[in-house]
């Protein structure tokens, strides 16, 4: 139970502890984070929860795999902002 509360957790704090950070990225980059990211964590979060307080054996199975969906397509929308501000950074 713990693990599962950890995953569904995970993409939020991560969220909200590098809002401080994203100030970093360029201005409309920034935006793009604090908007996408948010959706991404949120969103997916709050649906994995729900799958799994309310559908069961298969809803928080479908739950687990959809936590793992969204910390995957989190990271890899943060990596992307990140080699986007770098290359926008060095066109300079």
């Amino acid at each position: 139970m713990l693990i599962g509360l950890l995953l569904l957790l995970l993409p939020v704090t991560v969220y909200f502890l590098t809002l401080p950070l994203s100030r970093r990225l360029r201005p409309k980059l920034c935006i793009l984070y604090r908007v996408g990211a948010g959706i991404i964590a949120i969103a997916g979060s709050g649906f994995s929860l729900y799958l799994a307080a309310y559908s069961g054996d298969q809803g928080g199975i479908a739950a687990y795999f959809l936590q793992l969906a969204v910390i995957t397509l989190y990271a890899l929308f943060s990596v992307t902002l990140m080699v986007l501000n770098y290359l926008l950074k060095s066109a300079k």
